[in-house]
């Protein structure tokens, strides 16, 4: 079990993430930046065998860089999270189909998209 988990901690670097804390329990969190605003998040509970996947996007940020703001504009409190997050084994491809999944998302945002 040990070298398993040495792999999984292998992937995830792999993949872009680094350790950022672990919890008394010994939840591992690992944390990928993909850009200025937007941070990947992985909660490794050792014990149990699972995976949390979950992102945040400041979104406050993001359009106060760009000149607009949302609400009375406390840009730096507010932030865009997925309605629910991924629960997984301890696998690198649940992780990197987290990832692709979430970039799609991402990719298929449409400002101007019209409302039919």
């Amino acid at each position: 079990m040990a070298e398993d988990a040495e792999h999984f901690h292998a992937d995830l670097e792999a993949l872009g993430f680094r350790a950022v804390g672990q919890n008394r329990k010994g939840e591992i969190t690992y944390a990928k930046q993909a850009s200025r605003y937007l941070v990947y998040n992985v909660h490794w509970d050792t014990a149990a065998g699972d995976v949390l996947f979950t992102w945040e996007f400041a979104i406050g940020e993001f359009f106060d860089a760009r000149g607009m703001q949302i609400g009375s504009n406390e840009a730096l409190n507010l932030f865009l999270f997925p309605q629910f997050d991924a629960r997984g084994r301890p696998d690198v491809a649940f992780v990197a189909a987290e990832l692709d999944r979430a970039e799609a998302i991402f990719r298929s945002i449409d400002l101007l998209e019209s409302a039919e």
